[in-house]
This record gives C-alpha cells, structure tokens and sequence, in this order.
C-alpha cells in the first residue's frame, strides 16, 4: 500500500471532515487500541513482540495486549496474583514446574514461574498499542508490520469515530445533521463488514 497519512486517507473517504489533527490522532490511537482487542490472537502475530522476565523480576508491560506467556517455549497457565505463592508450594494445584509454568500480573509486571536464571527463555508476548498522530503512516509508525486488513479497520474506525464527533456539531442543521448521520451508517456498516471478513478468511486460511 502506498505510503500516505491518517489524515489524507480519512479525507478519502470523508472529505469534508472537520474535526481537528488532534483529535484525528486521538481517534486512530483510540480505534487501533479496540481493533487490537478485538481480533483473534492468531491474526496479531505480525505485530507483536516478547518481553523477557528477567531473574523472575517480572516483565514490564504497559499500554499492550497480552498475548501469552511462555517459559522454554512452553505456554504458562495464568494464575491470579494471589496465589503467586502457592506457584512455589509442591503441595498446592498451582505448583510450577518446568513442564508446567505459570504467570500472573501484578503491579504494571508479568511474573513467570519457575523462575529463569538466565537468558530471555521467560518471556511475555504481546502487542504494543500505538500512538498515532494525524500525520502518521500506519506502515511505518503505529502499526509497524500490519497487514494491509488491519491498517484498513483502522482507517475506517477512525473515520467512524471522527463522522460521530461531527454529528453533535450539527444538531442545530438538520438537513446537514441527517447527512452525516447516512454517511456514519454507512461507515459502520462497512467497518463491520471488513472487520468480519477479515476474520472469516483468517479461519479458512487455518482450516486449508
């Protein structure tokens, strides 16, 4: 996809949109953050990145999805942080072992239990939610390495967002209220359609 800015492809389909730069990034970083969450963790890979859990001092993670967690390339069970304790007790159902991590969140931190030693072997995968300005291009800021699908909801959850924000500045137009308020049903209409699509042929791509 050729390279261009979140503005200039909202104006694509809006036109004659006027809410300002800053809100346009706020409604890109706000529609990437629930196109993140919403989408089916298999479909994510390409964005997401690991953060290890050195010495057990736990991974940081802020402002991303967790993916998984996962120690010598074993998935770890989740625990709630109030039987991190009983990870190391032998006689507890929540004890750890080598075949059989786990990792609870606690204080902005992801613990993998046995602990690693060494090495970057326990490791917390995830996806970075990004910041996105008005003039950001999706290929290579924010969203670094999605498909083109992906880049795509965003956009139009982003024009969803902006349509709606303008429709409270015409309550006193009816006629330009009620024009914009097509325009946003289409849009919506639209976003679902591409956003089940995406999924769908994500599902029959597994199943080949």
């Amino acid at each position: 996809m050729a390279q261009s800015s979140v503005k200039t492809r909202i104006k694509d389909l809006l036109q004659d949109i006027t809410v300002d730069n800053i809100a346009i990034g706020q409604f890109a970083t706000d529609a990437a953050k629930e196109i993140i969450n919403v989408l089916p963790i298999e479909m994510l890979w390409s964005i997401s990145t690991f953060t290890p859990d050195l010495n057990g001092a736990g991974a940081s993670i802020t402002s991303s999805r967790i993916l998984y967690a996962a120690r010598n390339s074993l998935r770890a069970v989740e625990i709630d942080a109030a039987n991190a304790s009983r990870a190391t007790d032998s006689n507890s159902i929540y004890f750890a072992t080598n075949e059989s991590p786990v990792f609870y969140k606690e204080g902005g931190k992801v613990y993998i239990k046995p602990v690693v030693s060494s090495g970057n072997d326990a490791r917390v995968h995830h996806v970075n939610y990004p910041t996105i300005t008005f003039d950001s291009d999706l290929s290579t800021a924010g969203l670094v390495g999605a498909p083109d699908e992906i880049e795509h909801l965003v956009i139009l959850k982003t024009a969803v967002k902006a349509r709606l924000s303008e429709l409270n500045e015409y309550q006193d137009d009816t006629e330009e209220h009620n024009l914009k308020l097509q325009d946003l049903q289409l849009l919506q209409a639209e976003y679902q359609m591409a956003l089940t699509t995406f999924i769908g042929s994500s599902g029959k791509k597994e199943a080949e």
